[in-house]
């Protein structure tokens, strides 16, 4: 009888542990998903690969004077609590960017802004936000020149303000943004154009009113009164058109 009540506790603990097992398995097996975008620009003769873990995303990769438009949903394992996001250069064969994404946060959104130019990657230095007003800020690619430039809107009624005054290429440039009359609807687009500082139509890239101009359908700029927003910006006439790249999450 002792030896039957023994085998019966013995068999007891072995269920136990192959249900603590078959828990922890599950556990491991339960995923998350978060959602990465990077976006930014690659100038020069270089082609991006962006990977996360061990996951290369070799189809994706950014071809050289490309805008970097990368947006992933990365699933994990829900135990794990760090990633690691990271971009290599494929003609040097260096690793040029990483950042560690710390999944204990819980958060399921994660933004980066990366700017490649000519081997070396860009630092973003993005203004402090300030409650009462806009916080612009440009870096404008433009080797050919040196000049300062000015960059103003204009709506379709032929309205115009100013966006940034004596911004000068290669380097950071900051400025305020307060919305106006003619400029506060949500839903329209407007024109962005990029002047020699102190004119208002002398072209500021390769004297040219197309190569100069920009539609802020995509840089989501600030309306309907909007306070407190940081917006970074880098800008560079391509080979056919002027590319404005938001540096800052929508």
């Amino acid at each position: 009888m002792a030896h039957v009540i023994r085998r019966i506790k013995q068999l007891g603990l072995l269920v136990c542990g192959l249900t603590a097992i078959v828990a922890c398995n599950k556990e491991e097996l339960r995923q998350k998903a978060i959602s990465v975008l990077v976006k930014g620009y690659n100038v020069g003769n270089s082609e991006l690969e962006i990977s996360i873990d061990t996951v290369v995303y070799d189809k994706f990769r950014t071809q050289p004077n490309r805008l970097i438009n990368f947006g992933k949903v990365y699933t994990h394992s829900s135990n794990k609590t760090q990633s690691l996001l990271k971009i290599k250069d494929l003609v040097s064969g260096k690793e040029v960017y990483q950042h560690q994404i710390d999944l204990s946060a819980n958060k399921f959104d994660y933004f980066f802004p990366f700017v490649f130019i000519n081997g070396s990657a860009l630092e973003i230095k993005s203004p402090t936000a300030d409650p009462v007003t806009n916080k612009m800020a440009f870096y404008i690619h433009y080797p050919q020149s040196n000049d300062a430039l000015d960059i103003y809107m204009k709506n379709s009624e032929g309205d115009m303000v100013y966006i940034a005054k004596n911004v000068k290429p290669g380097t950071w440039s900051y400025s305020e943004y307060l919305t106006t009359t003619g400029f506060t609807d949500e839903n329209a687009t407007y024109n962005w154009y990029f002047v020699k500082a102190g004119t208002t139509n002398q072209w500021a890239f390769h004297d040219n009113e197309w190569m100069s101009q920009f539609s802020t359908g995509t840089v989501y700029l600030p309306k309907n009164g909007e306070l407190g927003r940081v917006q970074t910006y880098f800008v560079t006439p391509a080979s056919n058109q002027l590319d404005v790249v938001s540096l800052f999450k929508p």
